[in-house]
């Protein structure tokens, strides 16, 4: 189990105690890996103190990732673990006591399967909003994959990353053909974030499928400054900004022998089709530009979304070209190895 941090400490006592609860059976190996991301809090010192006064009955280690990021304190907790899935757990999730057993059964049963997701079940500090259900998923709350156990359609759909189990030999196939995540290389330009549908997307470019499992339960708590409406639109922005990458899979899956100079033209017309859904809407446009902070007007979120899509999309034409060149020749070296294997 791998738990990513940052700024932790308060969030991880709640968190250890459900993961202390967990019933494994004893032929089950499993351990518990802390990374903390660039934390500039005691997190470090806090979960030290935690792991020993929980008894955890399995190895139990506390790492430091100094460079900001979740991507960094993937790679660094993915090299580290010890077994052969690696559920990634946020510092607000509370786990199910079956949860580790039931991730153990559903991916010995399916060797296809790169990454596992779970349904997560709202938990709060206090009452959510009105319009919380409305929203729920950009939150990842509620159920994936229409709520329907299996595997996702091979080109569609993604999984969030909390409380997801990644096949660790899966990462390893992709990290020996060269995959590295774009977010690291263009942080603060291309991407913020979506490090978790990048590395889905991966593993299913390495032949791979997502698979949502409805039983594999968590509750995912928020405190009450993300329950804000102010909030909500900064995620608008948040899934602008951490799209592009998503964009290039898209494509790609469709398009396997697509060539760079045919990409930039199914990209001009994705802009052309979000600047013509926006004008589709004049009303809704005019109310997300005048009165944005009315929580009433739920629909200023998907406008505000699409405004920001559009936007960050022809300002960063040439970033998404540079993210297709590094997904394209993962993609050949990956049907390489394919070919010869």
């Amino acid at each position: 189990m791998l738990i990513c941090t940052y700024n932790g400490a308060a969030r991880l006592p709640e968190m250890l105690r459900h993961v202390a609860a967990q019933q494994v059976p004893a032929h089950v190996p499993w351990e518990v890996l802390i990374i903390s991301n660039a934390s500039k809090d005691d997190t470090l010192a806090v979960a030290e103190k935690l792991g020993c006064a929980l008894a955890l009955p399995v190895p139990f280690r506390v790492l430091d990732e100094p460079h900001p990021g979740k991507e960094h304190a993937l790679v660094q907790g993915f090299a580290a673990a010890a077994y052969e899935f690696v559920a990634v757990v946020d510092d607000d999730n509370w786990l199910a006591p079956d949860y580790v057993r039931r991730a153990y059964e559903v991916l010995s049963a399916h060797p296809e399967i790169g990454v596992l997701g779970a349904h997560a079940e709202g938990a709060f500090e206090v009452p959510p909003p009105a319009w919380f259900p409305e929203f729920q998923a950009v939150y990842a709350v509620g159920p994936q994959n229409g709520g329907k156990s299996g595997p996702l359609p091979a080109r569609e759909g993604y999984l969030y990353g909390a409380c997801s189990v990644v096949r660790q030999s899966g990462w390893r196939k992709l990290l020996t053909h060269g995959f590295t995540f774009t977010t690291s290389a263009k942080r603060g330009k291309v991407l913020s974030g979506a490090e978790d549908v990048e590395l889905g997307d991966a593993l299913r470019l390495a032949g791979y499928v997502l698979w949502y499992d409805e039983h594999l339960r968590f509750r995912h708590f928020m405190f009450k400054e993300r329950l804000t409406w102010q909030y909500l639109l900064r995620m608008a922005r948040g899934t602008a900004s951490s799209q592009l990458t998503s964009v290039v899979y898209y494509f790609i899956f469709r398009h396997p022998e697509l060539s760079e100079s045919r990409f930039r033209q199914l990209y001009a017309k994705r802009l052309l089709w979000l600047a013509s859904q926006i004008a589709r809407q004049p009303g809704n446009l005019v109310n997300a530009l005048l009165r944005p902070n009315l929580e009433e007007l739920t629909s200023n979120f998907e406008t505000m979304r699409l405004l920001y899509n559009f936007k960050v999309s022809i300002a960063q034409r040439e970033d998404a070209v540079a993210v297709f060149r590094q997904v394209r020749a993962l993609q050949q070296r990956l049907a390489e190895a394919g070919s010869t294997a």
